[in-house]
Formats: structure tokens, sequence, C-alpha cells
């Protein structure tokens, strides 16, 4: 029991220490007079990691595994359950007393629609217009939303989810977007097979939404089924921009690649040995997509080694090898979109959505 309350005080001075003045688990053991137990060192970090989270930053894993080696086979657990924990239990909206807010100065909360590994989207109205919103309140504190909403400012498509306004509730950055009744195409994935006709008419109108992001020199760089809303008509949107790139930006980061999953992205997002980034990796991106909705089944699994590893050494299967009913033309266009090197894909995104049309038209599919 002693020894219990003994660790509980350490882990409090921990924790004032860590608030008042940021104080490192390593620097932390190294003012104790004896090296404590792995599972308290455990405890420690568990406690650092959730701090940061407090304050709106996600501590890199790698940190630990360098500081404690010897912890090498835990820290990977204890991160990803506090990293979980705190995902599922954040609210963001709080008073200062804790208690939960229904409303802010121009926002009338509602229920929360859904939550990620980023934040937690709210239904609300904005009182200033009387209009219906998704309000998308972000755990970690990112300037990057605000360059976001500064982006997406300058799109006007019917097929991209629009955003009406950026700032900070408490701490945390919200964007106030259009409100989407529907549920997200990596959903529907997992529970239907789409038709030819259903995915030419999801895929079509995102090929356009994206043609006028290039043309307006901004590419998606993060285009996936999670960040695609289908409506109850069956309408698709094109969602989150944040980590879009400006055209011009794309020279400045030349020789340096985002974090992204690995699963939808376009072989020069993963290894700079496939070529430049560019529009050409939106492109692959949907035929990815494409190539789902076609075939019930991924063109490649695995994590980024095993992705990398079949992209230097194996063609995705064609689609004809899972549904011969697909004709030739389709077939061809979707492999197309999907080649390994940026040049051997389509001109333009206009271009690949252009030769979808016709490809409907040749199926005798009205869109």
């Amino acid at each position: 029991m002693q020894m219990e309350q003994e660790r509980h005080q350490l882990l409090m001075q921990f924790e004032e220490r860590n608030l008042g003045a940021k104080c490192t688990p390593t620097e932390f053991f190294g003012e104790l007079e004896l090296v404590p137990a792995a599972d308290f060192q455990l405890e420690v970090i568990a406690v650092d990691i959730e701090l940061a989270l407090t304050r709106g930053s996600k501590p890199g894993i790698d940190v630990y595994l360098s500081d404690f080696p010897w912890l090498a086979d835990e820290i990977p657990r204890v991160y990803a359950e506090v990293v979980e924990t705190f995902v599922r239990s954040f609210c963001p909206i709080r008073s200062r007393k804790g208690d939960p807010l229904t409303s802010t100065d121009d926002y009338e909360i509602g229920e929360e629609i859904g939550r990620g590994g980023m934040g937690v989207v709210y239904h609300a109205v904005q009182k200033s217009v009387g209009r219906n919103v998704a309000l998308k309140v972000l755990f970690l504190s990112r300037s990057e939303i605000f360059s976001e909403a500064k982006k997406l400012a300058s799109l006007n498509h019917r097929n991209i989810c629009r955003i009406y306004e950026a700032g900070c509730i408490g701490d945390f950055p919200f964007m106030a977007m259009q409100l989407i009744y529907g549920e997200s195409l990596s959903s529907q994935l997992k529970s239907k097979k789409f038709s030819i006709e259903e995915t030419l008419r999801i895929i079509i109108p995102l090929a356009d939404a994206l043609a006028s992001a290039h043309r307006s020199n901004i590419v998606h760089f993060d285009v996936k089924p999670d960040n695609i809303l289908i409506d109850a008509n069956g309408q698709s949107f094109l969602t989150d921009f944040g980590l879009a790139r400006k055209r011009s930006e794309l020279t400045l980061e030349a020789g340096s690649l985002q974090p992204v999953s690995p699963l939808y992205c376009s072989p020069e997002q993963l290894s700079l040995q496939f070529g430049e980034r560019g529009i050409h990796s939106d492109m692959y991106s949907l035929g990815l997509i494409l190539y789902e909705m076609l075939t019930g089944r991924r063109a490649y699994y695995g994590d980024l080694s095993q992705i990398l590893d079949l992209l230097r050494n194996d063609p995705p299967r064609r689609p004809t090898d899972y549904d011969p009913q697909i004709v030739p033309e389709l077939e061809s266009i979707c492999l197309r979109a999907i080649e390994k090197q940026p040049s051997s894909r389509f001109g333009s995104m206009a271009d690949f959505r252009e030769a979808l049309v016709t490809a409907a038209v040749g199926q005798g599919i009205q869109l």
C-alpha cells in the first residue's frame, strides 16, 4: 500500500512538473535517487503522452523508443492505448467548469456526428446566418486547418464539401463545413458491391471536382474512401483538404514526403524513386478507388513496406480477373490511372474524367 502511494505521489509530481514547465520522463527519472521499475517508467510515459495530447500536440513515438530502448516492446502498446482512450473520451466543447457546452458565440451545438483520429464532428447551427453546419473540432492544434480553409475558399464546386469558417473554440481549432447527410464511401465499400453504373456515377463527379481543384492549382494529396461522402441521393462529395498543397508549394517541398496512410497513396507519395508528386498523385488515388469499386478488392494490401515491395515487383491484377463483365475499355482506363510512373497516366484529371464519361456513354449509362 505504501509503495502504491509513493508511486501515485511521484506520478502527481511528474504531472505538476510537466504542466508547469515541460519536463520529460528522462529528466524526471534523472532526478530520482533510484532507477524506477520498468512498469512505473511506462506509467510516466503514458502520463506524458496524455498531457501532450491535452495540450493539443501528438508526441512522436520515436522519442520514447530512443530514450527507453529497453521498453521497445511495450511502448507501442502503451502509446496506442493512451491515444485511443484520449480520442474516445475527447470532448472539446466544454466550459471552464468542465461541463459540456451547447452553445458558443455563434454556434448552437447539437449531437455528435462522428469522431476519428484528429477530432470530433458535431451537428451545429450557425446562429448569425441560421445555417446548419458540420462543426469539426480538432484535438491537435493544427495551423493547417486555417491553411485548409483558405485554400478551399478559392474552390466552388458542387462535389467539394464547402468550408464556411475556421476559428478556435477555447484552445481547439474548428471548421464549420457544409453539412452532408450521408455516409463515407469507406463505410459503403464494407457493406455493398457497386455496379458499374453506380461506380461511374460516383467517380466521374469526383474526377470533375479534382479537375476543378487542379485548375485552381490545388492538389488534394489525400484522396481516399474515408474522405468521400455519399449523400442519400447517391451524390459524392470530396472532403478533408488538410494535406492539400498549392502546386507552387511543391517546388519548395521537392525531396520531402508528407505523412500519409499508404493504402490509397500514389507511389511517388511513398517513395521519391517513382517520380514527382503533383496532380497525377490525385489521379492515381482516384484510380485505386475506381479499381476497388469495380472489383470489390484493393489493388494493393499491406503496410508501407509491403506496398512498396508490391509496387516495385508486382503489377496489380487486371479487374477482369475478378469480374469478367467489366468492359475492356473501362479496365484499360482504370489500369492507366494507376500506372506506377506519373508520366504514364492520363495527361490531366480532366482527361481521366473525359475517358470515364466516354466509357459510360458507351455502356448506355445516363449521367
